[in-house]
């Protein structure tokens, strides 16, 4: 008999220690999930914020590279072929925020298909204000200035020869003069 009543002390012991372990194990449980709860929140909001901070203020992908890169819109793109282009080529750093400042600043139908330099270290509101045409980017600036034809007209060149290669900040001091031999041969005299 008293083994039986040692074994039923033992169940009834299992027994208490598995109803704890359960609820233990239920805490856990339900601590994980709250955990993960709060973080899938966060995540949210951080990703919002990040969106949201990025189509409100203006950015660059990267400002310190200065890298051009020939980007080619198409006739009648949507915004979001324009913006997935712009992603493509390594200019902007998020589509979804071009397509948002593109439908915020309601320039859609402004934007020409074309090809366009473009560099990541521009902001989204230079990209946009060169795809519309109201821009243009300094690489188009040095293509354009190269392609001129530089017309010399000889009118402006003087020749100075006989003048010096300039003053020196002599003049009006010693009274020296250009053309004025006796001054220079006073100041060689001295000299010797």
């Amino acid at each position: 008999m008293a083994k039986k009543k040692s074994a039923e002390a033992r169940r009834k012991q299992a027994y208490k220690t598995e109803g704890r372990l359960r609820v233990a194990l239920n805490y856990a449980m339900a601590l994980l999930v709250d955990v993960i709860i709060v973080f899938v929140f966060v995540k949210a909001f951080s990703t919002s914020f990040n969106f949201a901070h990025d189509v409100f203020y203006d950015s660059a992908k990267n400002v310190k590279n200065t890298d051009y890169v020939a980007v080619t819109i198409e006739p009648d793109s949507s915004t979001s072929t324009i913006s997935g282009v712009l992603y493509d080529a390594g200019v902007i750093k998020n589509k979804y925020v071009m397509m948002a400042k593109i439908k915020v600043s309601e320039v859609g139908g402004d934007i020409k298909s074309g090809t366009y330099k473009l560099s990541p270290s521009m902001k989204y509101s230079e990209i946009i204000g060169i795809i519309t045409g109201e821009a243009t980017s300094d690489a188009e600036k040095e293509e354009e200035k190269t392609e001129e034809d530089i017309d010399i007209d000889e009118s402006e060149i003087h020749d100075n020869s006989n003048v010096g290669a300039g003053d020196g900040g002599a003049e009006g001091e010693d009274g020296y003069e250009p053309g004025d031999e006796s001054q220079s041969e006073e100041a060689g005299d001295s000299q010797e």
